[in-house]
């Protein structure tokens, strides 16, 4: 028998294909995602978030470094997050520590799908001190991409913020290249770390990220969990059961569980609880009796489809006392649930 397939089912009384809240923002790398929240309150603005210091700012220092990031910064450790400003959201990189123990380093990175809106609002470095030689850093902005190679010297800081068309969708791809990997390199220092923070009640986590993968930063895909393909006969036999097969996956950064709902003509036929982990995809099975003859609609969501119920040998007549269709046994799965894992190098 043919099968119906390719239908969205109704999660927890929403479709599956529900976008998550615009608040939502997650680092993928390979299969592994990470949930982030944004730093910041909204008060202040990235600029005084990074305090960017060299000789043509004010307050002015000689330090070519960041100064408002201090807390945040760890030695050998590229640091990568959102921060939340007065603006809205803004991507912030910040390489190495200010006044720490390291010798430098150097890194180069390739950003691909950044917002047309959006700008590098700080670039460190951008000073044009004639007595320091200028900056030995490149950013070559082109359109939606940017290629940028960050080279500084003993107990500074480089990196940049970039601001503009955060508030809405997004997905920005970072190919990284550190140390010798990168484009050039001044010092002898080295990166070691590269990881991403993210917001707490009481301060930041702090995730480790593959050094040698890129990743992608995106707003939403959270959690988001929904049927990716629904499969059920064209053509039953009246009165004898058929299933109706859902595949569901979480295609988000965390864990989650919803109850997943199957209706025929209007009537819900089948319940599910189904748990995942992120990227974990698992088949959930409703055994259902078609009591009549007729033709019966399932509904999945916003989708339909037509599932034809024929007599065999008088069936129908047989059950003249029940009237549309009924359950005989409805398999009410539930996937384990597992804890999300962050991945750490």
């Amino acid at each position: 028998m043919a099968l119906v397939a390719g239908l969205t089912v109704s999660v927890g009384g929403v479709a599956a294909d529900t976008a998550p809240p615009d608040d939502e923002y997650a680092v993928i790398q390979g299969e592994e995602r990470v949930a982030i929240e944004p730093l910041g309150n909204g008060t202040q603005s990235v600029e005084e978030c990074y305090d960017y210091r060299t000789p043509e700012t004010s307050p002015s220092d000689y330090t070519y470094s960041s100064h408002g990031t201090i807390h945040l910064q760890e030695d050998d450790t590229n640091t990568l997050f959102l921060y939340e400003g007065s603006a809205g959201p803004s991507l912030v990189l910040v390489h190495d520590q200010y006044d720490g123990d390291s010798p430098g380093g150097a890194a180069t990175m390739q950003f691909d799908g950044l917002p047309e809106e959006g700008e590098w609002i700080v670039e460190d470095d951008d000073y044009s001190d004639v007595l320091q030689g200028g900056p030995d850093d490149e950013f070559d902005h082109d359109g939606t991409s940017s290629h940028i190679t960050w080279a500084w010297s003993e107990n500074r800081t480089d990196g940049a913020a970039f601001q503009g068309g955060l508030q809405d969708e997004f997905a920005i791809a970072i190919d990284p290249a550190f140390n010798d990997e990168a484009d050039f390199q001044d010092s002898s220092g080295s990166i070691t770390d590269w990881d991403v923070l993210s917001a707490t009640d009481d301060g930041y986590e702090r995730t480790s990220l593959d050094f040698d993968e890129p990743v992608t930063i995106q707003s939403g895909d959270c959690v988001s969990i929904g049927v990716t393909d629904l499969a059920v006969d064209e053509m039953v036999t009246a009165g004898e059961s058929t299933e109706i097969e859902a595949a569901v996956e979480n295609d988000g950064a965390v864990a989650g569980t919803h109850n997943l709902t199957i209706s025929i003509d209007g009537e819900p036929v089948a319940e599910h609880e189904v748990t995942l982990d992120p990227g974990e995809t698992t088949t959930v099975t409703s055994t259902v009796t078609v009591a009549d003859p007729g033709t019966y609609t399932v509904d999945a969501g916003t989708e339909t489809a037509n599932v034809t119920a024929e007599a065999d040998g008088g069936a129908g007549a047989e059950n003249d006392s029940l009237s549309g269709f009924g359950i005989t046994v409805a398999a009410l799965a539930a996937v384990a649930v597992a804890l999300f894992a962050r991945y750490r190098s």
